[in-house]
């Protein structure tokens, strides 16, 4: 089977230990997220956005390591995330975005809400949030997780019609979950790998306490 290309995107103020990520075909930081590639010592391949949260130590860094540098204005339309993902299409066919944990709540559903736009429908698009892993489920995907771990479905951007779903406690057959309703929360994976089969809309699978240290994050 034909390995698939992906890239890793680090976005945000990131503390911590550095995640297990795999070998990455390309890293992306969009902004202050070159400060945590620095620090776990990510080779990095770009920097993207309008560079107001990144240090001149990191800057520096980056372009010793030949980094490209896209910059952009502070005043903009989209954010440093948005930028770093369009950047990722058309090079891989699946992108893996480190989120930080704690902060803004409304960046972070800002940034979480980027990640379930139809621009990066092309892509297959996984984010880790802190513990937490998210999955972006448009048609069908198979999710990682294992047997006992909670997995919520959350409808994002209108309705998603779900055909069906295998490996999990509760099954959804033919329904429509909504994004103002918490049907799909606390379901339970039961058999590994479970699958969500999306035929309208999209959904995001979270798993609260997901490995973030899973490698070969682009490979589910």
């Amino acid at each position: 089977m034909k390995r698939r290309t992906w890239a890793l995107l680090v976005a945000g103020d990131q503390h911590g230990d550095p995640p297990a990520t795999g070998s990455p075909d390309l890293v992306i930081a969009a902004d202050g997220g070159l400060d945590a590639a620095r620090r776990w010592r990510l080779r990095v391949d770009a920097v993207v956005g309008d560079l107001d949260s990144a240090s001149e130590a990191a800057m520096d860094w980056a372009k010793h390591c030949g980094a490209a540098v896209d910059a952009h204005p502070v005043d903009k339309d989209a954010t440093d995330l948005e930028l770093a993902m369009a950047s990722a299409l058309g090079q891989v066919e699946a992108v893996h975005v480190l989120l930080p944990a704690g902060g803004r709540l409304d960046q972070a559903m800002a940034s979480l809400a980027v990640l379930a736009s139809s621009r990066w429908s092309a892509l297959e698009v996984s984010a880790t949030v802190g513990e937490a892993h998210v999955t972006v489920v448009r048609g069908l995907r198979r999710l990682r997780g294992e047997v006992g771990e909670v997995v919520s479905l959350l409808a994002v951007g209108g309705p998603a019609l779900v055909a069906s779903t295998s490996g999990l406690l509760f099954p959804l057959v033919e329904e429509a979950l909504s994004p103002t309703s918490g049907r799909g929360t606390s379901n339970v994976i039961v058999a590994a790998p479970p699958t969500v089969d999306v035929v309208e809309g999209v959904l995001l699978a979270i798993r609260p306490s997901g490995a973030p240290s899973d490698s070969g994050l682009a490979a589910e």
